[in-house]
């Protein structure tokens, strides 16, 4: 047998498979409220010029640069209120967001003034100075947004600016759940994967449809499968994954169409598999819920969003003793008062071991994802250690 892939080659793969097939999807016009996280179908070009006037950056006075002081403090304009205009000499008390009187060409700020009764003073100015300039944001014909684009809130915003109420976005991505062993389909075992996989599709703008169990049958596992790759975009599985007597689901992936890789070098999460059937992308999962949150988070998000989870430095709780090298262990972890607590060691609030980690225990415990964060290490690690945690949130 092969030995597992690092997970650097693993994301590399993952990148190919998504620049093949994430945008063969077809294309919708959506309303604007309903294009937040969805993928631009096309690129987004300005129609218009925005801001549309010369406008004040700065709450201050209107002047022309070239003026000597003291001026003549002739008004005041405020945003909403129609343009002025002043004379050679004058200054206009100005407000945030207001259009910049007509012959004006510098904004004074507030703190740098000073007004001695309708007279004011202050220091010398650039051109342009505290000035938001006409066609600066943007101008017609402008590239606004890229294709493939993901929109977020602001990205709406710039859009409703545009005059943009219909979006045109890739259809959503449609991902089909099999669950596989005997135990699951029994109901012997809760089936928390599929509620697992089914979240995970959500929060990154996916639709998922739970197909159903299936036992560990070998033909009924492949007629599920084949049907599955029929009616989706990608098909996930859980279970039957791993290298024992009933694991069939790599060596059906193989045996139907390919595989691109089986088993990468993480803990909890390596018995992953990734293939394609029927020109449809196949991620088969770990049947423990830690290692196929792990493959998840680790593997396959990227193959939805290439933007990566927030980080920080924090201090670590415990002595880390890994089991075996080669491997880059994910340890989940709570965060309080500035320091990483794994879960699974006393502090964390389950004890499942001592110094040792024990990634088997680990990926049988769904609890122990229920955390802030996670750290990335293929070396054994100090208590007090400065590392990098992931964060969730």
């Amino acid at each position: 047998m092969k030995p597992p892939i690092s997970l650097k080659e693993a994301l590399e793969k993952i990148n190919e498979l998504k620049n093949k097939y994430y945008f063969r999807r077809g294309s919708e016009l959506v309303d604007l409220n309903d294009s937040i996280s969805r993928e631009l179908s096309e690129t987004i070009f300005a129609d218009s010029m925005s801001p549309e006037f010369d406008i004040a950056a700065m709450d201050g006075f209107a002047v022309r640069c070239d003026d000597a002081y003291p001026l003549i403090i002739s008004g005041s304009v405020y945003a909403g209120d129609r343009m002025a205009k002043f004379n050679q000499g004058e200054a206009v008390a100005i407000a945030t967001g207001a259009l910049l009187p007509q012959g004006a060409d510098a904004v004074l700020k507030i703190e740098d003034s000073e007004v001695k009764k309708d007279q004011l003073f202050g220091k010398r100015l650039k051109k342009w100075e505290n000035v938001f300039r006409a066609g600066s944001d943007y101008r017609t014909g402008d590239k606004i947004f890229e294709k493939n684009h993901r929109i977020m809130p602001q990205s709406a915003a710039l859009l409703y600016s545009l005059g943009i109420e219909k979006v045109p976005v890739f259809r959503k991505v449609r991902t089909g759940i099999i669950s596989t062993g005997t135990e699951i389909h029994n109901g012997m075992i809760k089936n928390t994967n599929a509620v697992l996989i089914q979240g995970f599709m959500k929060e990154l703008g996916c639709e998922s449809t739970f197909i159903g169990t299936v036992p560990d049958d070998y033909d009924k596992t492949k007629n599920m499968l084949l049907k599955a790759t029929d009616n989706n975009d990608i098909v996930f599985t859980t279970g039957g994954v791993s290298v024992g007597e009933r694991d069939y689901v790599a060596d059906i992936i193989a045996k139907t169409g390919e595989i691109i890789f089986h088993r990468v070098a993480i803990r909890p999460g390596k018995p992953i598999a990734v293939g394609i059937i029927n020109d449809t992308p196949v991620f088969s999962l770990p049947g423990k819920p830690t290692g196929a949150f792990a493959a998840l988070e680790m593997v396959v998000r990227s193959y939805f969003t290439k933007i990566p989870r927030a980080t920080c430095k924090l201090t670590i709780n415990e002595d880390i003793l890994l089991q075996e090298e080669g491997f880059s262990y994910i340890l989940f972890v709570k965060i309080a008062q500035d320091v990483a607590n794994t879960m699974g060691y006393k502090s964390s609030g389950m004890k499942l071991f001592e110094k040792e980690y024990e990634t088997a225990i680990i990926s049988a415990s769904p609890r122990s994802t229920i955390v802030d964060g996670y750290v990335v290490t293929d070396r054994n690690m100090e208590k007090g250690e400065l590392v990098e945690v992931h964060l969730f949130s």
